[in-house]
């Protein structure tokens, strides 16, 4: 157990009120914690049980309803936007960047280290810019 907490993690621990790591879907919605900033997100493809691809949500689908699954947590029924047509024309690909789930349990942005910026929970969306800045 730790003792302490890491400055790139105040303000999650300070605003996240879900953190889904098991019952991950395409169309789950998320939080990522910047700074003091929070982006919504969704999750647009499955690579494997601790990889997953994330898009930032559009605002038009922030602004809307959400509904929640059987485990309290938000979803989008509808994520087509979030998808394109590959350059060949032969399949569809999932937007948004690659994040891990690493050893410290925090969703981490591939290539970037267990505690930098930019972790997201998932299970609820949550929009938020400091306005000190």
């Amino acid at each position: 157990m730790r003792n302490v907490i890491h400055v790139n993690e105040l303000n999650e621990a300070i605003n996240c009120h879900k953190s889904e790591k098991n019952n991950l879907y395409v169309g789950l919605c998320g939080t990522e914690y910047v700074g003091s900033d929070r982006y919504a997100v969704v999750i647009t493809e499955i690579i494997s049980p601790k990889c997953v691809r994330v898009a930032g949500m559009t605002s038009e689908d922030y602004e809307s309803y959400r509904p929640k699954d059987e485990n309290g947590n938000e979803y989008l029924p509808n994520v087509s936007k979030y998808v394109r047509v590959n350059a060949e024309r032969t399949k569809i690909e999932a937007r948004g960047d690659i994040y891990k789930l690493r050893k410290n349990g925090r969703w981490i942005r591939e290539g970037r280290d267990l505690w930098s910026t930019g972790a997201i929970h998932f299970g609820e969306a949550d929009e938020y810019r400091d306005p000190s800045f």
